[in-house]
């Protein structure tokens, strides 16, 4: 055989056991989230939370929105993890008792995978005396985009206003 082409021959072999991914032009960054989007996004998650506590019960809506790892520091979070924390700190729904509540600052993370909202609660009770008390303060969820897009909060605090204030 001709050296020449013997030696095209395997200069073609190399050439055809390249990845062909070395000859593929870079593959583009990845487009960042809408931020905004996002933000609009989480906020109304917030207001349908709220509502179903208004609707279904405190109970079924902090069951329902609950990431499968949430934790509450109110809460040992090294002993109660997911619905057995939310029952831990929510218990049972109590008769006359209602929790609503709504955000004044939303933020996401740059990537889109962590949100959370801050706002006002108020909680509502019946007193003995047939009165109504009321408690109010500020909360804030912190929230997670779970594997199959939807958000679910993996924690859910509340600060008491202090009397007088």
């Amino acid at each position: 055989m001709n050296p020449r082409l013997r030696s095209a021959l395997v200069a073609l072999a190399l050439l055809s056991a390249l990845p062909l991914s070395a000859a593929e032009p870079p593959a583009a960054a990845p487009a960042r989230p809408d931020k905004e989007a996002l933000k609009r996004e989480l906020a109304a998650m917030e207001d349908a939370f709220c509502g179903m506590a208004r609707e279904k019960g405190i109970r079924a809506a902090f069951e329902y929105y609950a990431a499968p790892d949430v934790a509450f520091i109110d809460t040992d979070p090294r002993k109660y993890r997911g619905l057995a924390a939310v029952q831990e700190r929510i218990g049972p729904d109590q008769p006359g008792v209602t929790l609503t509540w709504s955000a004044l600052f939303t933020d996401v993370s740059d990537d889109g995978t962590l949100g959370y909202n801050w706002g006002r609660y108020e909680l509502r009770s019946p007193a003995p005396d047939g009165t109504v008390r009321s408690h109010t303060g500020f909360f804030l969820t912190i929230w997670k985009r779970q594997p199959d897009g939807t958000w679910r909060y993996v924690s859910d605090n509340g600060a008491a206003d202090k009397p007088g204030k």
